[in-house]
């Protein structure tokens, strides 16, 4: 599968494989924060495809990498590309895994991931909380800064 078509429960899987993360075992039920200094991630719990709260630390750690391929991907002016503009944190984070995975990674629907997708679809994945709404982290704030 393109790295540049993966979207919402897809998106946070590879997000999560790409971050070196374990699937947990446990029950974590929706409503569950997620623990970012745990190791461990689950589909119940982790959403950084819409929550910066869960992403920021991974993008800004590989900054420089995720920019690289958004300059392989678009130019020097991707930023000013309508679909990066309209959903940075989800090309941001297609860009985190392709440093990770390249441009193709295996289309994981069902058995490959084992349970970690089962039963959770792309609706759930929107519909998951998203930390503390009120904080924006500082790469979010300086993105809104910028005319897109």
């Amino acid at each position: 599968m393109n790295v540049k078509r993966l979207d919402g429960r897809l998106l946070n899987y590879w997000v999560a494989k790409s971050a070196g993360l374990t699937l947990s075992e446990g029950d974590s039920r929706p409503g569950v924060r997620h623990d970012p200094e745990s190791g461990f991630w689950h589909p119940h719990s982790f959403n950084p495809a819409n929550d910066w709260s869960h992403a920021g630390a991974l993008v800004a750690e590989e900054w420089y990498a995720i920019e690289d391929m958004l300059i392989e991907w678009f130019g020097v002016h991707w930023a000013h590309i309508p679909a990066v503009a309209d959903r940075p944190l989800t090309w941001f984070l297609r860009g985190y895994v392709a440093t990770k995975f390249g441009d193709e990674v295996e289309d994981v629907h069902g058995a490959s991931a084992g349970s970690a997708l089962d039963g959770l679809s792309d609706e759930d994945v929107t519909a998951l909380p998203s930390g503390n709404k009120r904080s924006k982290s500082w790469l979010g704030s300086l993105l809104g800064q910028f005319s897109w």
